[in-house]
């Protein structure tokens, strides 16, 4: 039991420290993102920061690349934009944020086959640029508003979101600790038994309510195509962007899924009951969850 408890430890101590007390976006020029560093970012900062280096160079590459679609219409310009918009959204999804944490503790708390990591993860990609399109659509093109307060709305509809992910969360916590997320999963009924996984309504609230959250870089390459009169070039940009976010949140995910399984063959070796494993690792993955959003809720606050 012991031991047990010992490795639900280190899953939570993993999973809490993917959450960052600030953001840091190499594309937002330090509005309402305060740039991380070692005190902001306690674990793995430096390699934070590394990442940001290398996406501001990648920013000033899509940045020059859009100026050469505007004054030339190249079509090779476009083409770089669209590869340096995945490589981007690749590195950036490593970065604090992005549901990585939210989709680690559910599939920490859920019985899963590795492919729902990659549809859950690539969902939640795919409507934050989904998201970010919207909302620059709504407050830049058809409302006119400035840049600045467009990133300020945003911030909103972060706190927002993670205050739903939080209230999901709570109701995972309360079902883990009480046991009834498992009442029935020896009878066949329940749609985590292992032998595949069909999304429930909780699950499908909570793959949209991370999914809300917009993705900053994305707001600000849209808002850059529009300055540039080439709009349409930027939301392909952002189309690219997120394919290339999903690759990492699924991996998250499809890493969550099989360290899962690991860990519950390794403790079914040794002699674990399975049913007081499954509610551990539900009660950490849901707490995970609800303490993740909890503090990045936090931090949207600060920023509004």
């Amino acid at each position: 039991m012991t031991r047990m408890l010992s490795v639900l430890g280190i899953f939570l101590f993993a999973l809490l420290s993917a959450a960052p007390a600030a953001r840091c976006d190499a594309l937002t020029s330090g509005r309402n993102t305060p740039e991380a560093s070692p005190t902001l970012v306690p674990f793995g900062g430096g390699l934070v920061m590394r990442l940001a280096a290398a996406q501001r160079k990648l920013n000033d590459s899509i940045s020059a690349a859009f100026r050469d679609v505007r004054d030339s219409h190249s079509r090779s310009a476009i083409v770089l934009i669209l590869g340096l918009a995945f490589l981007y959204g690749v590195l950036h999804a490593v970065g604090p944020g992005h549901g990585k944490a939210v989709v680690a503790g559910y599939f920490v708390a859920n019985r899963a086959r590795w492919t729902s990591g990659i549809a859950m993860g690539s969902l939640i990609s795919l409507i934050q640029g989904a998201s970010a399109i919207a909302l620059v659509g709504l407050l830049a093109v058809i409302l006119q508003w400035r840049q600045f307060d467009v990133l300020d709305r945003a911030t909103l509809v972060e706190f927002v979101s993670y205050g739903l992910i939080a209230v999901l969360g709570a109701v995972m916590f309360y079902r883990a600790v009480t046991g009834r997320g498992h009442a029935h999963a020896h009878e066949g009924h329940d749609v985590h038994d292992g032998h595949g996984h069909e999304p429930r309504a909780l699950d499908r609230r909570l793959i949209i309510a991370t999914g809300l959250t917009p993705c900053a870089s994305a707001i600000i390459i849209l808002l850059f195509s529009l300055a540039n009169e080439a709009l349409p070039v930027g939301i392909a940009a952002v189309a690219s962007l997120s394919l290339g976010m999903a690759i990492t949140v699924s991996a998250v995910g499809i890493a969550s899924v099989l360290g899962r399984h690991a860990l519950v063959g390794l403790f079914g070796r040794v002699g674990i009951r399975a049913h007081r494993l499954e509610q551990g690792l539900a009660v950490v993955g849901a707490l995970a969850i609800l303490s993740v959003s909890g503090l990045m809720m936090m931090g949207a606050w600060t920023r509004l």
